[in-house]
């Protein structure tokens, strides 16, 4: 079988989510079933990085004659199948394209539209202090205004701005042969924009890019890790902060590692705010941190699947995450490998923290659990999965 994938960035496995899970799942491909996969994208990626090991060709999507273009490789490579790996609007906006050039190719491949984000998650607020400081500091001043235009408006006509965005999500409906969500939570979220046949939708979770390894747990620093992109209004790293504030710190410390635009300013809280045992270790290979780190805390406001969890759990950290997307359950049941704190509950979080950090077995119980339970999500499963939705199209 030979597919292509459709990514916004030039596929690099350090870049991002989408981009990572793209990578491995194309690995998984060529090494379980021997099937051949390609890559189309629509912008380089900002590290100006690629990845060659695992596509037979890459191609940068020509802005002429984008039909033509996409129908092209379709024939030239015998294509069976597309996988658009949707969450933004470039991905979105291409999705006729494509199944046009598709429908005019000699090969008729069939089209996938995976929505890797939360259904509805142009209706979050974003932290106004925040917004604030980036537009004094001169950083995405449009994007910072249009984020208050939009959050003005979502306060007086909730139901105007929901429908403003309903075509974007019935484009790519539209246009694909089959919808795949993350998570069965994901597919009523969606369907709310298309109010369509809930029978186009298919639930497949990412799997792990990491493998498995309990001998770690045994030897974990004494570390709070958050592993994220700087971006207040999807992870909200000030929560974290703000925890990291009211937390008695002993011999514990916290790590920061990422990059964007919100960094400045999580920077200059934890000046203002005098945080102490704590730094910020900017864009790099997560990987060590991992394995170093005995606990695992996201603050997110909304996620698809939050790839940072699973990438986390299997180095043996046990996870905290707020309620705030549907997904956090199908990865962490509270109580047992994890904890899943009430969104916006700081108080909450700051006792189950506590809780963690002061209790030595509970961590290694909990870690062992969350790697033990982890396992459904294996490249063996996820591929199957895969492998039986492609063949019964």
């Amino acid at each position: 079988m030979n597919i292509l994938f459709v990514t916004n960035k030039n596929v690099y496995p350090l870049i991002g989510g989408i981009e990572r899970i793209t990578y491995v799942l194309a690995e998984a491909f060529r090494q379980i079933y021997d099937w051949r996969s390609y890559s189309l994208f629509t912008q380089e990626n900002n590290l100006n990085q690629t990845t060659n090991d695992v596509f037979a060709g890459k191609y940068l999507l020509s802005e002429v004659n984008k039909v033509s273009y996409i129908s092209n490789i379709i024939d030239s490579h015998e294509i069976d199948v597309i996988i658009a790996q949707g969450a933004d609007a470039r991905v979105n906006a291409i999705m006729p394209d494509i199944r046009e050039a598709c429908d005019t190719s000699k090969r008729h491949p069939k089209l996938i539209f995976v929505y890797h984000n939360m259904p509805g998650f142009e209706l979050v607020s974003m932290d106004v202090p925040t917004l604030v400081h980036r537009f004094i500091a001169g950083k995405n001043k449009g994007g910072a205004l249009r984020q208050l235009l939009l959050q003005s408006a979502l306060s007086i006509l909730p139901a105007y701005i929901k429908s403003s965005i309903s075509p974007k999500y019935r484009m790519a409906y539209e246009a694909a042969d089959k919808m795949v969500m993350l998570s069965d939570g994901f597919i009523g979220q969606y369907n709310q924009f298309v109010h369509d046949d809930k029978t186009h939708y298919v639930a497949i979770p990412n799997m792990l890019t990491y493998a498995i390894d309990p001998t770690l747990i045994e030897h974990k620093k004494k570390t709070i890790l958050v592993v994220a992109r700087m971006d207040e209004r999807q992870k909200r790293v000030k929560f974290a902060l703000r925890i990291w504030r009211r937390v008695p710190h002993a011999d514990w410390q916290m790590q920061i590692v990422g990059n964007g635009e919100d960094l400045s300013y999580y920077k200059e809280l934890a000046d203002k705010w005098q945080l102490q045992d704590i730094s910020f270790e900017g864009q790099q290979d997560p990987l060590n941190y991992y394995r170093e780190a005995s606990l695992f805390i996201m603050t997110s406001a909304f996620e698809g699947w939050p790839m940072t969890l699973m990438e986390a759990i299997p180095c043996g950290c046990v996870p905290i995450a707020f309620d705030s997307f549907g997904a956090v359950h199908d990865i962490i049941q509270s109580g047992r490998n994890g904890y899943i704190v009430p969104n916006n509950d700081i108080d909450e979080y700051v006792r189950v923290l506590q809780e963690l950090m002061n209790n030595d077995t509970l961590r290694a119980e909990m870690a062992a659990n969350a790697q033990k339970d982890v396992q459904r999500f294996s490249r063996e499963n996820i591929a199957k999965q895969w492998k039986t939705l492609l063949e019964n199209l």
